[in-house]
């Protein structure tokens, strides 16, 4: 498996940036390539499976993971799966104080709620996607969990980031002034936009077509 040790030397291969005396610190690379997993994430997340959750201070929500992204279902006891509330206008909502099991939960502001609470000694179990790994620090040798063939996207998206620094020093030294009719020639800038739009053209690539569900699923007992 890739450590972010290596994949931070690819990356100033990548840049050119290989002297003794670097041009970007590893403060920065680093800044960029977790901004680049985590954008990453959003397209490809990973997924956990069955995590526990408890409950917030308040006791009114189950807190979500930190590396969460999307939900993919929620199960209470283990082994039955709850329905996530289908939202309808108009319509009100209240929490079940009775002795029933939850059958359904909604997901707001960073916390799962269910529709009851659940029976003493049931688990709330959650398996969504999720981020993957960030490195701890700028010099950890976290092993990374984007796939080795994903790669390329980390590295082209820290890429072009650092052109879209360059270019913007370059303006403020240079004083363009983009569509003033001063100076809105900066070679930078169609640089810095090509980059990032290789970037999703090459996500864009990556992502197979599937089917959209028109019906509601049923609940699962």
């Amino acid at each position: 498996m890739t450590t972010w040790t290596t994949l931070l030397a690819d990356i100033r291969t990548d840049l050119q940036d290989t002297n003794a005396t670097p041009r970007w610190s590893n403060a920065l690379l680093f800044l960029y390539g977790c901004d680049a997993i985590r954008d990453y994430s959003v397209w490809f997340p990973r997924r956990t499976d069955q995590s526990a959750l408890s409950l917030n201070e308040a006791e009114t929500a189950y807190t979500l993971p930190t590396d969460f992204v999307d939900v993919i279902n929620v199960e209470c006891p283990i082994g039955t799966f709850l329905e996530n509330r289908n939202e309808r206008p108009g319509r009100k909502y209240f929490t079940s104080s009775s002795a029933t099991r939850p059958f359904t939960y909604h997901i707001e502001g960073g916390g799962l709620y269910l529709n009851s609470p659940p029976l003493e000694g049931d688990s709330v179990l959650l398996t969504y996607f999720a981020v993957h790994v960030v490195p701890a620090s700028e010099t950890a040798a976290t092993v990374m969990t984007v796939p080795d063939r994903d790669l390329e996207l980390i590295r082209l998206y820290v890429k072009a980031q650092v052109n879209i620094q360059m270019r913007g020093k370059q303006a403020r030294l240079d004083r363009f002034k983009t569509g003033a009719g001063a100076r809105d020639d900066n070679p930078l800038e169609p640089e810095s936009v090509d980059l990032m739009q290789d970037y999703y053209a090459k996500i864009a690539e990556r992502i197979s077509g599937g089917a959209v569900k028109l019906y509601r699923p049923g609940r699962i007992r």
